[in-house]
């Protein structure tokens, strides 16, 4: 794509700008409660204002093409993505959280309203459309979230008898790369399982779970009986996490909270067991819909390939 002038320069450069003041205001910890990357007005709104910046500051003759009407706006998007990443106000898997949501919304927008704006920009109060995020913010945070419960289950057999499978169940042997594999969220950052060791502070039992990036979670003993069933509650305030976009954001925030990992052995014949792994998990936001179709992926994601690793580890 060709950029004919300075005012679409203009354009594409007052979109990122606004795009990054917004980002950066929802960073500023008393004003959480007004502005944040957690809510609809940031999704979708936001990303659709920003889109509309290189179609108002263009000559008239993008109007006379939808393709530029969508490309412009999403041109500018990416744009402001990029520059996330590259200031370490996102990580690569924040890009893919928000990205989507981020070009539907100024693509589809652009296209709807492009014509539109043509005939609108002369006149002046068309631009307090940019202010909006400043009305609806605050608004939509008055209105409370939604908290719901969640849980992602898997199982594999496992050729061996329960009293083995059981100690490896609470310590993780170690996990090569090989076995765990590389997919696609192991590209874009997320963190994969090393090994899992069992403390005691003289009176409770835990279990410290060891992931790349130095990322360590802390799990107590909620449940055990042995050879059978074992459950842990994971405490992210004890917990080693990363200084990333990812963590900061999302797991230490109050919009996605671990519940239990539990173990549940049954037994199919002398040499056989059926292992289940399940992880309980809560959302609370006004847009559980999206973030459960990230946390389901990611979850299952974990567990299948950790059960197949376990698997490979006890009967090797």
């Amino acid at each position: 794509m060709k950029i004919k002038s300075n005012t679409q320069y203009l354009g594409f450069i007052l979109g990122i700008i606004y795009g990054l003041v917004f980002r950066l205001i929802s960073d500023v910890e008393y004003l959480d409660g007004f502005y944040n990357v957690y809510s609809i007005t940031f999704i979708w709104v936001i990303p659709a204002l920003i889109g509309l910046f290189p179609i108002m500051f263009s000559s008239s003759k993008i109007y006379l093409s939808p393709l530029k009407l969508f490309l412009y706006p999403v041109l500018t998007i990416f744009l402001f993505l990029i520059i996330t990443l590259v200031t370490g106000l996102e990580d690569v898997f924040c890009l893919f959280i928000i990205g989507i949501p981020f070009f539907i919304a100024a693509g589809v927008i652009g296209i709807l309203l492009g014509t539109y704006m043509k005939d609108k920009m002369i006149n002046k109060k068309i631009y307090s459309i940019f202010l909006l995020p400043l009305i609806l913010n605050p608004i939509e945070n008055i209105i409370p979230n939604k908290s719901e419960e969640f849980k992602v289950e898997h199982s594999i057999i496992i050729n061996k008898n329960k009293s083995e499978i059981f100690p490896n169940l609470l310590e993780v042997q170690t996990i090569n790369e090989k076995q765990y594999g590389n997919g696609f969220f192991q590209i874009v950052g997320i963190p994969k399982p090393l090994n899992s060791k069992m403390y005691s502070d003289g009176e409770n039992r835990y279990r410290i779970g060891y992931f790349t990036d130095d990322f360590e979670l802390y799990e107590s003993v909620d449940t055990l009986k042995e050879n059978e069933f074992v459950s842990f509650q994971i405490h992210l305030d004890k917990s080693q996490l990363r200084n990333q976009p990812t963590d900061i954001h999302l797991v230490q925030s109050d919009y996605f909270k671990f519940g239990k990992i539990s173990y549940s052995l049954i037994e199919i014949d002398t040499n056989k067991a059926k292992v289940i792994l399940s992880c309980d998990y809560r959302l609370n936001s006004k847009m559980n819909l999206y973030a459960n179709f990230w946390a389901e992926k990611i979850i299952s994601d974990f567990e299948k390939r950790l059960l197949k690793s376990i698997k490979i580890n006890i009967e090797t």
